[in-house]
């Protein structure tokens, strides 16, 4: 049996402002459709996030119904979990696709009934599906399958968590072996990487023990978006290119997994070819003056302690996609100018120092956002918006 486990491809996401659709659509057209019809996996499982958004435009559309056609060309079956990102709008023709062997679930009804999948090789595996859900969606699940046993545990409780509501499910499964679980959260051991998304469960308790999952006996999950594996038997792909400038180090990728008779012969990290490339460069300014040209998108961190004048600007000549730059140890005690000022952000760390009004946020912001000074045209109607707005405030009161 072989598998391949992708997750998080949080299609439609927006980085710094720019929409990266074109290049997570090379990246299915280049990297990812290739290898798969090159391995030729028995299953292709998802673990959530398919999205960026819960409700995505058209554009991300098409591009899921892309990928979905092309999987089924493929004749490559894909179970596939929603993740935190998605909403059950993904999964609206779930029905009409199973028939293409294509699974998209938003319920736990194949965690209580596991999917049995059989390799052409007569082999079968059990998969228990486990979307991402709410606290009340699992409460109400929970209760209605194991109705008089969650009464006698749980009526006496004062308060219930996710948590208990989980650890009271685990313990209820009986599994049929060999057992894989597809999930999508967090579990202690393993790594964030800072750009996940908070898991809005009721406590805010994200991160799971191991032994929850001790009785299974291939995990793939996704949320986290480093390829990672924890212990000996769980997995994360991770996102399928970096996200962050967190992660402009890391290699993005799938795992490949080759299992026979319950046990894994081969647990193989493919690394694929990001269109996005980020960068992180550090450096004096004048010394990046002279870097060489750099088309990665870059966040430029400067280490010198005072403000330099109009930073971005001069530096994009050497980096034309910069998209984030900030000082590494800017000293607290410097006089500072306002056009030394690179974002909101610092100009209220200095508002004891500058004339906070309306007017003169917003010639600044357009100056940030724009890269120019502000025209007479634009300015006066601000000014005009601003003292309507003014006007009916006053009325209000």
């Amino acid at each position: 049996m072989r598998f391949v486990h992708t997750s998080d491809w949080h299609l439609g996401k927006i980085f710094f402002g720019k929409k990266i659709l074109e290049e997570q659509k090379k990246f299915f057209e280049n990297s990812f459709f290739p290898l798969l019809k090159d391995i030729k996996p028995d299953l292709l499982v998802v673990t959530g996030d398919l999205v960026d958004k819960p409700v995505p435009d058209y554009e991300t559309l098409k591009i899921l119904e892309e990928i979905l056609r092309q999987l089924f060309e493929f004749k490559i079956p894909t179970y596939i979990i929603l993740g935190n990102h998605d909403s059950k709008r993904i999964s609206l023709y779930k029905d009409f696709l199973k028939t293409f062997n294509l699974i998209i679930e938003d319920t736990l009804t194949y965690f209580f009934n596991p999917l049995e999948f059989k390799s052409y090789q007569s082999e079968k595996f059990y998969f228990y599906l486990f979307p991402y859900t709410s606290f009340f969606e699992l409460k109400e699940w929970v209760e209605r399958i194991y109705k008089d046993s969650f009464k006698k545990i749980f009526t006496s409780k004062p308060q219930i968590s996710f948590k208990d509501l989980l650890f009271f499910l685990f313990s209820k499964l009986t599994l049929k072996k060999p057992a894989v679980f597809l999930g999508h959260f967090a579990v202690e051991k393993s790594i964030f990487s800072g750009e996940e998304e908070a898991l809005k469960w009721i406590g805010g308790e994200e991160v799971f023990p191991v032994f929850l999952l001790k009785d299974f006996d291939l995990v793939f999950l996704g949320h986290l978006h480093r390829l990672q594996k924890v212990d000996h038997f769980i997995y994360y792909s991770g996102s399928i290119m970096p996200y962050s400038f967190e992660e402009a180090s890391y290699k993005k990728g799938v795992w490949f997994i080759e299992v026979k008779n319950s046990q894994i012969l081969k647990a193989e990290e493919i690394f694929l070819d990001s269109p996005l490339q980020l960068k992180v460069i550090r450096g004096y300014f004048r010394e990046l003056l002279s870097h060489s040209k750099e088309t990665a998108y870059v966040k430029v961190i400067l280490k010198d302690s005072t403000p330099v004048y109009n930073p971005f600007e001069r530096l994009k000549v050497n980096f034309p996609n910069l998209i984030a730059l900030e000082y590494e140890n800017l000293s607290e005690n410097v006089s500072t100018d306002m056009d030394s000022f690179l974002t909101l952000e610092d100009m209220f760390k200095e508002k004891e120092k500058i004339d906070l009004n309306e007017e003169t946020l917003f010639v600044n912001f357009y100056k940030m956002v724009e890269g120019k000074d502000i025209d007479s045209k634009t300015l006066e109607t601000f000014k005009k918006y601003m003292a309507d707005f003014k006007e009916r405030l006053e009325q209000r009161r």
